[in-house]
C-alpha cells in the first residue's frame, strides 16, 4: 500500500541496520532498512520534487481576509474581495500530509520481499512456465509475464507465488481490480503474510475500493492485534471514507502504545482533529513535534489546527517552522499567510501569499485567483501609502 507498510520493506539481503533515513517530500526519520516513508510513502531515494512538497487530502478553505485593514477605505475594500475568495485553508490538519487514497498513474513499484517459491511444481514444463514468468515480470514485460503465470496456475492453482506475480503484473499495467483478485487468491494461501496485505491494499487502493481494503485490514488486525502498521494505515482509510470515530479508535491504540512513535501521535492527533476534538488534537500534535521537531508536515498540522481553534497568534510559530523546513511548499505557505491576516500583520502576509504564489501548481484552483486579487489589493496598498505619504508632507 502507499503508505507506512511500504516503510517495512527491508532490503534485498533482507538484513535491518540501524542507519535511519530522512525522507525528502516530509522529512520523517524512517528505519535504514525502509524503502518507502513511513509517513508520506514516498520512497525514501528520491528527491523531492520543487513545488509540490507532500500533497494535502482536502483544501477547503475557512478563513477570510476581511481583517487586512491597511488605514485606507480602497485597500479595505479590495482585501476584503480578495477574502471572499479566499475563504479559508486546509481544514486538513496534516496539509502536507500523505493522501489516503492517490489516484495518480504509476507510483513506487511493488517489489516482492521474500523469493518466488515454486511450491508442488513437480512437471518441469511448468517449472520452466514458472521461471520463464519470472525473468519477464523483472524485465518488465508484464503482458508476457501474466499469460506465463496463467499457465502456471491452470497446472497448480495452490501456488501463492504464481498468483502474487499475476497480481503485480495486473497492477504495473495499472489493471487494478485484475490486480486484487490474483492477490485475493494469493492472500487466501498466505493469510497471516504481511507483504500479500501490502499489495492488496496498494491494489485496492489505487482502483478506489477503499472498503476491500479496509475489509482487508480489520481482518489481518482480528489475527493480529498488536500489528501497529496496519492499524495506522487502517486509520488513514477510515478518515479517508470518513469514519473519524473508527479512526480515532485505531489511533488512540497506537498513540498509547509503549512504543508510540512521532508518526503514530501525528496520526493519533489528526484523527481528533477529525473527530472534532481539537483541544485534545492540538495536545497530541504538540508531543508529534516533540518527539520529532524536523518533521514539517506535523509543524505544519499544528500550526493549522492552533489556527482553527482561534489562536493565530500561536497558530504562528510552528507554521513559520514548516515553513522553513519545506520552503518550496505551497500549502505551507498559504496556511502561515491566513495566521498573519489573522494577527493583522498585512505586509507579511501579502508577502507569503506572493510566494505562494510562486509555487502553486497549475492544479490548484485558488492561485488564480489569488493572483488576480493579489495584484489588486498590493495596488491598492501602493496608493494608500502615497496619500500617507502626501498628506504626512502637507502637514510639515
Amino acid at each position: 500500500m502507499e503508505s507506512p507498510q511500504q516503510g517495512t520493506r527491508k532490503n534485498a539481503a533482507g538484513a535491518s541496520t540501524g542507519k535511519m533515513k530522512r525522507c525528502a517530500h516530509c522529512g520523517a526519520k524512517n528505519k535504514g532498512s525502509f524503502e518507502y516513508c513511513i509517513r508520506c510513502s514516498e520512497p525514501l531515494d528520491a528527491e523531492a520534487s520543487a513545488g509540490v512538497g507532500v500533497v494535502s487530502q482536502a483544501a477547503q478553505d475557512r478563513t477570510t481576509l476581511s481583517k487586512l485593514l491597511i488605514g485606507g477605505v480602497a485597500a479595505v475594500v479590495v482585501l476584503a474581495a480578495l477574502a471572499l475568495l479566499l475563504r479559508g485553508t486546509s481544514d486538513d490538519a496534516g496539509g502536507g500530509e500523505a493522501p489516503t487514497v492517490q489516484a495518480s498513474s504509476g507510483g513506487p513499484d511493488l517489489a516482492p520481499l521474500e523469493a518466488p517459491v515454486p511450491t508442488g511444481i513437480d512437471s518441469k514444463e511448468v517449472l520452466e512456465s514458472f521461471n520463464a514468468g519470472l525473468a519477464a515480470y523483472n524485465q518488465r514485460d508484464y503482458s508476457t509475464a501474466i499469460g506465463l503465470f496463467q499457465e502456471v496456475l491452470q497446472e497448480i492453482p495452490d501456488n501463492p507465488s504464481a498468483h502474487q506475480y499475476l497480481g503485480l503484473s495486473f497492477y504495473h499495467l495499472q489493471q487494478f481490480p485484475e490486480a486484487m483478485g490474483a492477490l485475493a487468491d494469493a492472500r487466501k494461501l498466505r493469510p497471516d503474510s504481511f507483504e500479500l496485505l501490502d499489495h492488496y491494499v496498494t491494489a485496492a487502493k489505487k482502483a478506489g475500493d477503499l472498503e476491500s481494503g479496509s475489509a482487508a485490514l480489520k481482518e489481518y488486525i482480528q489475527r493480529n492485534p498488536n500489528e501497529r502498521v496496519a492499524r495506522l494505515e487502517l486509520s488513514r482509510i477510515a478518515r479517508a471514507m470518513g469514519r473519524p470515530e473508527e479512526a480515532l479508535e485505531h489511533a488512540a491504540f497506537l498513540a498509547s502504545s509503549n512504543q508510540a512513535s512521532p508518526e503514530f501521535k501525528y496520526e493519533y492527533g489528526v484523527s481528533l482533529k477529525a473527530a472534532g476534538k481539537i483541544d485534545e488534537a492540538i495536545e497530541a500534535l504538540k508531543s508529534s513535534v516533540e518527539l520529532d521537531p524536523s518533521s514539517a508536515v506535523a509543524q505544519h498540522a499544528l500550526g493549522v489546527t492552533e489556527l482553527q481553534s482561534g489562536k493565530a497568534k500561536e497558530a504562528v510559530g510552528p507554521l513559520e517552522q514548516a515553513v522553513a523546513k519545506a520552503p518550496e511548499n505551497g500549502e505551507f505557505r498559504f496556511s502561515l499567510a491566513q495566521a498573519y491576516e489573522k494577527l493583522d500583520r498585512i505586509p507579511e502576509s501579502l508577502a507569503v501569499y506572493e510566494a505562494y504564489l510562486q509555487r502553486a501548481g497549475s492544479s490548484d484552483p485558488r492561485a488564480k485567483v489569488v493572483r488576480e486579487r493579489l495584484a489588486i489589493a498590493k495596488k491598492a496598498l501602493a496608493e494608500e501609502r502615497n496619500r500617507t505619504g502626501e498628506r504626512a508632507k502637507g502637514e510639515t
